[in-house]
């Protein structure tokens, strides 16, 4: 395959919206000639079988692909599947999850005949939509007082997904008491209770499906770490889909690193620190482009605490929809479980639990005077600078974030909040130079190829 073939790229963006350079070096080529092999095997006499096992395949082969991926549904979906990496687990970021449970409260006590209605889209293997069920229900809110729509693009998801069976990889992190509450143990790991699952309808559906004219209108949207993927008129386009599903009042949840490309929108955050959810913006606030003053870091606020689902009626799009990747981590736990080393007083886990609470003026005492007794330290830069993002203080956080990034290259979480400050500061280059190497942190961290979350 020729490298400067670019067909192949904007068939990608077009399709999913994903940029291809942000995949990583080489992931694309590397399907695509995954597929011609396969697809070039599959026809025999069409090709040679030196192609077949050759560590490269020549143009005229790369061409009878192209001229099938054009033509051949099954075919597109299977080079979006090879590109498509699921990597995700239950409560991955607690925060969105214990803000959505005080959330749904809070609208149900306003309207006690409701039915909340939840999306997570892009889904992935089933994680987030079912931790959503799991925080309501733990919450004390009756299954029958909410549904949750879950969509992905890869129809092998969402039959993982369907099956409700999880392995080890799926439960990471201390606080596992949710597994004992809502499964049981089975040949190969764990399968999720009946309940839980009754409360989640899936289906293979692509982002850009979603129809602004539907009668769906979601309470929450969950749809984090997939906008970083795509290129910037995607991602535009992307939230004006996810705003005309939203209902009055409602809130979207997305990935940390995606909060500055919300914020030109008409959204606005909603202040629960690390939850990275946003609320449609009032029609006499300034948008935060519009706000920005020359010169200056915009506001990029960390609010708290998300799949495009069909109420009563309503038929889920019969496409696929766009690969994901979560994020957001723990905010005080209505419903969710603390782990007791956090409440240690005098430690990270309870500067923590202090910010998630909202008592950012302790938290940020409590993390200085780790400083100043242990030393510099990566993650009390990291927690240093996302309190002074939920203030406002970009610039600060700017600096925050690079301290814990000088004492930590890899650090993932900082790679991407100062990427959205340098994003929303309109330095667009030094914010995808950022996430492309977020993007390998990630990689290294869990050892695979482009991942995403559910």
């Amino acid at each position: 395959m020729n490298a400067t073939d670019l067909r192949f790229e904007a068939w990608l963006s077009h399709e999913t919206g994903i940029d291809a350079s942000s995949l990583g070096i080489s992931t694309l080529e590397r399907a695509v000639l995954e597929r011609v092999r396969v697809t070039c095997s599959d026809r025999g006499s069409g090709c040679g079988a030196h192609h077949i096992a050759a560590a490269s395949v020549e143009d005229q082969d790369v061409e009878r692909y192209w001229q099938l991926l054009n033509t051949s549904p099954d075919e597109r979906r299977a080079l979006i599947e090879v590109l498509v990496v699921s990597e995700t687990w239950f409560f991955r970021d607690r925060e969105a999850f214990a803000a959505l449970a005080r959330l749904a409260t809070q609208r149900l006590l306003c309207e006690p005949t409701r039915v909340l209605q939840v999306l997570s889209i892009p889904c992935s293997t089933g994680e987030e939509p079912y931790s959503i069920a799991m925080a309501l229900l733990d919450a004390g809110i009756a299954a029958e007082c909410f549904s949750i729509d879950a969509y992905d693009i890869s129809m092998r998801a969402i039959e993982q997904a369907r099956a409700a069976v999880y392995g080890r990889n799926a439960f990471r992190g201390t606080g596992l008491d949710f597994r004992e509450r809502h499964f049981e143990p089975v040949a190969g790991g764990w399968r999720l209770s009946e309940r839980v699952q009754q409360t989640v309808r899936f289906a293979a559906a692509n982002l850009f499906e979603l129809s602004l004219g539907g009668t769906a209108r979601y309470d929450f949207i969950f749809c984090r770490n997939v906008l970083i993927y795509f290129q910037r008129d995607a991602q535009d386009r992307a939230i004006r889909l996810l705003d005309g599903q939203l209902a009055q009042g409602g809130t979207l949840f997305v990935g940390s690193a995606e909060t500055g490309v919300l914020m030109q929108h008409a959204m606005r955050p909603v202040r629960i620190p690390l939850a990275f959810a946003f609320q449609r913006r009032l029609p006499e606030e300034p948008t935060q482009a519009a706000a920005a003053q020359p010169g200056m870091v915009p506001r990029v606020a960390l609010p708290a605490v998300a799949p495009v689902g069909a109420s009563a009626g309503h038929k889920p799009p019969a496409v696929q929809h766009v690969s994901r990747r979560h994020a957001p981590r723990p905010v005080s736990p209505t419903a969710l479980p603390v782990p007791k080393e956090a409440h240690e007083p005098g430690s990270l886990d309870e500067a923590r639990r202090l910010a998630d609470a909202g008592q950012l003026d302790q938290a940020e005492q409590l993390a200085r005077n780790l400083v100043a007794q242990h030393g510099p330290d990566s993650a009390v830069f990291y927690l240093l600078g996302l309190i002074a993002d939920a203030r406002g203080r970009g610039a600060d956080a700017g600096d925050l974030y690079r301290k814990a990034l000088y004492l930590e290259p890899g650090h993932y979480e900082a790679l991407t909040h100062l990427a959205a400050l340098l994003d929303v500061s309109g330095d667009k280059l030094g914010a995808q130079q950022l996430l492309r190497r977020a993007q390998r942190a990630a990689q290294h961290r869990h050892g695979g190829p482009s991942t995403r979350n559910s």
